[in-house]
């Protein structure tokens, strides 16, 4: 390997090959001015290759310089022949370590799949230990998973509009579903991760058991509700009472029944979700025996009315 300047010219930017999708553009941007005022530090590696040269490492950094406008770029340069591509992916990795993306090893591991002709079983015992990640069959679903994803989910991720956790999500989609649920419910709505897989799974069951699109089945959901009251909670709420008609029926008749048993506020009724058992768990705090001898006198009044027994009923019969 030699270190030299190379003209940009003679780099080809149309080969992709060790190319791993992150262009966010403020990223360059900011490589820019950082560029403009000290220079590169860390020389890019390139590759002859057919009297060009290809990128290994180092996209950011030349695009930066080319977009400045630069001639030439110090260089670190392998010759033709001198290093195989598996070494790249390696030099790849060690070059970005400590700030790779999880998508970004999904594509490296997905460079040694299709560079290198390996196998799974190849994969797993020999490629994701030098990524430092455990070597089994789900890791390595997971990232080939992720590399798969389209390029308009990988942009989302990139530019910070969805998080990796998300970008897993709909790789476990069907392609079909894959992209409106990135624009009609990811980038749409504030949705934190355990919400999103909570959001998603009713939507791919609505639209399986009623034969709709995902865009049919989140217009119907916001389309039950004002547009002004329209939001987050409304949506998973209404996507709830989608996927659960008979379930929704029982939770709004539970919920006036409580209301009206008037609890005090130190008393609070736990049921299971899904209204499977019959019984009803009574929490309370207590300060003195005085709240105590109040609590009791107000729940056996409840008793006494017939409001703790329509509750019963709700619990034990409500779903059948």
């Amino acid at each position: 390997m030699k270190v030299v300047h190379i003209d940009l010219s003679l780099i080809d930017f149309n080969d992709l090959t060790f190319f791993t999708g992150n262009s966010n553009k403020n990223l360059i941007s900011s490589l820019q001015d950082s560029i403009k005022k000290i220079g590169i530090i860390n020389a890019p590696i390139l590759r002859e290759k057919g009297g060009k040269y290809q990128i290994v490492t180092g996209w950011k950094r030349l695009f930066s310089c080319r977009e400045l406008g630069y001639a030439q770029a110090l260089c670190s340069v392998y010759e033709s022949g001198k290093i195989r591509d598996e070494e790249c992916i390696l030099i790849i990795y060690q070059d970005n370590r400590y700030g790779i993306s999880e998508l970004e090893l999904s594509e490296l591991i997905t460079m040694f799949k299709n560079l290198c002709s390996l196998n799974d079983k190849e994969l797993i015992n020999n490629v994701l230990p030098q990524f430092e990640i455990p070597p089994s069959r789900k890791h390595l679903d997971k990232y080939i998973g992720l590399a798969s994803l389209d390029k308009a989910i990988k942009k989302a991720f990139f530019e910070d509009k969805i998080t990796i956790e998300q970008a897993q999500m709909l790789s476990e989609l069907t392609p079909e579903n894959r992209l409106p649920v990135l624009t009609n419910v990811l980038l749409r709505y504030k949705l934190n991760n355990n919400e999103s897989r909570q959001v998603i799974n009713n939507i791919e069951v609505i639209a399986l058991r009623d034969l709709k699109s995902v865009e049919e089945v989140v217009y119907n959901a916001e389309n039950t509700t004002v547009e002004e009251k329209r939001g987050t909670n409304e949506l998973r709420g209404q996507l709830k009472r989608m996927r659960y008609p008979a379930l929704s029926k029982v939770e709004e008749k539970y919920r006036k029944e409580v209301d009206n048993l008037n609890l005090p506020k130190e008393v609070n009724l736990l049921v299971n979700q899904f209204f499977e058992g019959n019984d009803i768990e009574f929490r309370m705090k207590v300060k003195s025996t005085q709240e105590f001898s109040r609590i009791l006198s107000s729940l056996e009044d409840s008793l006494r009315s017939g409001e703790i027994e329509k509750l019963l009923h709700i619990i034990k019969h409500g779903h059948e």
